[in-house]
């Protein structure tokens, strides 16, 4: 049977592996197709300025966020990157998934760049922005779509899925997050499901589940490291890992106390909690609770994330309900969150 020891150092290998190698999706395609926009939508938050033009600049735009990183990539082919120098400068091997975003006319670069990422066995896939200006008052929008569909495949030579989005109105963004998700590999799934802002229940949902396996190992650590004494109890945690996994946590949901200052009612409770619980002294607080109401049960199923050995303690079982309450708690106001933002966007329709 393995130490604690041993169950120690193979959680801290587990999160140091995940953590070193954040999810990496590059956006290119023309100046004004609104890939910054783009960025905002995928992340929930203004990170990258819109209007901003990258064909002009010998820098990407990088925006981290949570465990993945979203990077606006210079023109190619421009005066300022030829293709060549282009590929020596942004190596496509750097990023798990591309973007090809556009808003008018599919471009020849952009057919070019993506034969060039192909053949360095890259995932691409094709976002048709600014869905709400495609328009014709003598077509449906399932022509036009169609159109745009059959141009981009007639260009590229192959079949693709194009996805269509409006960031001015959240069109298609469901499909897109889907898309994404089903591109990447299950480690990589996880990432970007805890950092990408949802627009769907379902989403959320899946959110919370990838969520919890970082609550397992949270608490594994910080019960292992042990350095901070319960009052009223003789069991030990290390806050300071708490503290971190509670961060991580508000920010996977997009959780900041200005959007939860104005809840229902019967959630303001909730919301109270998820504030006080932010702080050291308020760790002490909730672990100190479900210290009071510990019951250590079945730890096989926890064995996966922690090792039997962390599994089988208190102060594990303490650490493990603090978090899952504090997940349960930030999700909940998410929820709340997202069914009036969807309600606001049917409104609009």
């Amino acid at each position: 049977m393995m130490s604690i020891y041993d169950d120690i150092q193979e959680i801290k290998e587990k999160l140091e592996k995940e953590q070193e190698h954040s999810l990496r999706i590059a956006l290119f395609g023309q100046p004004g197709s609104g890939k910054s926009s783009l960025i905002n939508k995928l992340i929930g938050k203004k990170v990258a300025e819109t209007g901003a033009s990258t064909d002009v600049t010998t820098t990407a735009g990088v925006y981290p966020y949570n465990q993945m990183v979203l990077v606006d990539l210079p023109g190619y082919g421009t005066s300022k990157f030829p293709p060549n120098q282009w590929f020596q400068e942004f190596k496509p091997e750097d990023f798990d998934l591309f973007l090809c975003v556009f808003s008018g006319k599919f471009h020849e670069a952009d057919t070019k760049f993506f034969r060039e990422l192909k053949e360095n066995n890259r995932v691409c896939l094709f976002v048709r922005n600014m869905h709400d200006q495609l328009w014709d008052p003598e077509k449906e929008m399932e022509e036009l779509e169609a159109e745009v569909q059959a141009d981009v495949q007639q260009q590229v030579g192959e079949p693709v899925n194009v996805y269509f989005t409006s960031c001015r109105t959240g069109y298609g963004f469901e499909r897109l997050q889907e898309g994404i998700q089903h591109s990447l590999g299950p480690a990589q799934q996880d990432k970007y499901t805890r950092s990408a802002k949802s627009y769907t229940l379902e989403h959320l949902i899946e959110k919370k589940e990838a969520c919890k396996k970082m609550v397992y190992r949270y608490a594994g650590i910080a019960t292992a490291n042990g350095l901070n004494p319960i009052p009223g109890v003789d069991l030990t945690v290390d806050v300071s890992i708490m503290l971190k996994l509670f961060a991580e946590l508000r920010e996977s949901y997009g959780i900041e106390e200005k959007n939860i200052k104005n809840m229902a009612p019967a959630l303001v409770p909730i919301a109270n909690r998820v504030i006080e619980y932010a702080t050291k002294e308020g760790i002490m607080i909730i672990l100190k609770k479900y210290a009071t109401r510990l019951a250590v049960k079945s730890t096989a199923k926890y064995v996966p994330f922690v090792g039997q050995a962390i599994a089988a303690s208190a102060s594990f079982g303490m650490t493990l309900a603090a978090g899952l309450a504090y997940l349960d708690d930030v999700h909940m106001l998410a929820e709340e969150i997202l069914n009036k933002e969807m309600m606001k966007e049917a409104a609009r329709v």
